[in-house]
């Protein structure tokens, strides 16, 4: 397993989806554009790993599934930084830790917690992550 990696976004959209290898820092830097990931096929080591996000006027999305403890801490200036538990399942105790920090600048950082396996779980998402929803 990695333990860094990351993505920059200027005036430009990255998407991370699909199965893929969380590392224990991902870092994401986004100016005027859009990130979107989608967490919801990861792989991921028990323990805690860390999504540090920086946006300036531009936004970040981040799908995480519901079996994935979140922690989410931003500093929002004339912008948001927020999560959202679309999913009623809690996880374990024992479940590994996903820590989301950084910052938004006149952008937004929005996390979605998501059971993908539900019956409308996977339309959420789609609608969501698409910006319709």
């Amino acid at each position: 397993m990695p333990d860094r990696q990351g993505v920059a976004c200027f005036m430009s959209n990255v998407s991370r989806n699909g199965d893929w290898t969380l590392p224990r820092l991902f870092r994401t830097v986004c100016v005027m554009g859009e990130v979107r990931l989608d967490l919801t096929q990861i792989r991921i080591a028990p323990g805690t790993s860390e999504i540090q996000v920086i946006t300036c006027m531009g936004s970040v999305k981040i799908a995480v599934p519901h079996n994935i403890r979140v922690e989410c801490v931003g500093s929002p200036v004339l912008g948001e930084f927020k999560v959202k538990r679309v999913s009623k399942g809690v996880p374990s105790p024992e479940a590994p830790l996903l820590r989301i920090t950084g910052g938004a600048c006149m952008g937004s950082v929005a996390v979605r917690v998501i059971d993908p396996d539900a019956p409308t779980g996977a339309e959420k998402l789609r609608r969501w992550i698409e910006g319709k929803g």
